[in-house]
């Protein structure tokens, strides 16, 4: 057995992202101290490579790790929803989160919305250069998608994918990408990924069709930001799901195991 463990949308920076748990350092020597939302998510994703993670990937032979977009904030928009708009300091905190995780395996990471990493992605980048990822043919530490072989079953990675704000329509997108592919594969003879990996949405779903080779799977991950005045203004009921995912392979085929975890309940205001 071999593993892909994939989490994205981390969003350091936010106020509503992951933190440190000490804080995030600002400008001239002062700190960010992370909210009570922000405590539980650290506790969440403490849980998540603490112990989902060693129970889902006890003997594997080989796992990578792929951290698939939108790792820091950013200066976006006008927000004031976030500790400083120093990606400087957003990227410092994003490497002290990520640094523990090489000692499951390799780390890829994946360009995400230039919104938050900036032109080109140059955050996604300076972190991946950081974390020791190694370089592609063109000399880049980060890329917009990973095609990954892993004992014959192919992963494409990338980070952006359609979003809508009616739950009804959530599987329309990742079918389109699966249909794009099938297209492109037999229109040009080219090889067609057995996974698609997409993120950007923050809402976890897994889609699967059958072909001759076997079930072709469509996965969004989920993220781990809370809402932030964006999603109030364009949906007001969904809820974000929190976590990861880990893509098991054996026997030329791939099993998918999320976690998510729960968030709280609206407490009505009793009058």
């Amino acid at each position: 057995m071999k593993a892909i463990i994939a989490i994205s949308d981390t969003h350091v920076g936010s106020t509503v992202g992951l933190c440190p748990k000490h804080g995030l350092s600002v400008p001239d020597g002062g700190w960010y101290q992370p909210n009570k939302f922000q405590e539980t998510l650290m506790r969440y994703y403490d849980d998540f490579w603490g112990k989902f993670v060693p129970r889902m990937i006890k003997g594997a032979k080989k796992v990578v790790i792929v951290l698939n977009g939108d790792l820091i904030d950013g200066d976006h928009h006008q927000t004031i929803n976030i500790a400083t708009p120093s990606t400087d300091k957003q990227r410092e905190g994003a490497i002290e989160i990520f640094e523990p995780l090489k000692k499951f395996g390799s780390i890829f990471v994946t360009k995400g919305t230039e919104a938050h990493s900036g032109p080109g992605s140059e955050a996604e980048e300076a972190i991946a250069k950081r974390l020791g990822c190694a370089q592609n043919e063109v000399g880049e530490y980060s890329q917009w998608q990973h095609w990954i072989d892993l004992d014959n079953v192919i992963f494409q990675f990338a980070h952006h994918i359609g979003v809508t704000s009616s739950a009804a329509y959530e599987s329309s997108a990742p079918m389109r990408e699966m249909v794009a592919g099938l297209v492109e594969a037999a229109q040009w003879g080219r090889g067609l990924p057995d996974v698609f990996v997409r993120s950007h949405r923050h809402r976890f779903i897994p889609l699967s069709i059958p072909s001759i080779r076997g079930r072709i799977h469509s996965v969004i991950t989920p993220g781990w930001q809370l809402r932030t005045p964006f999603v109030e203004r364009i949906d007001r009921m969904r809820m974000p799901h929190i976590g990861g995912v880990v893509f098991l392979v054996e026997n030329n085929r791939c099993l998918i195991e999320e976690k998510i975890y729960p968030l709280p309940e609206p407490k009505p205001t009793r009058i």
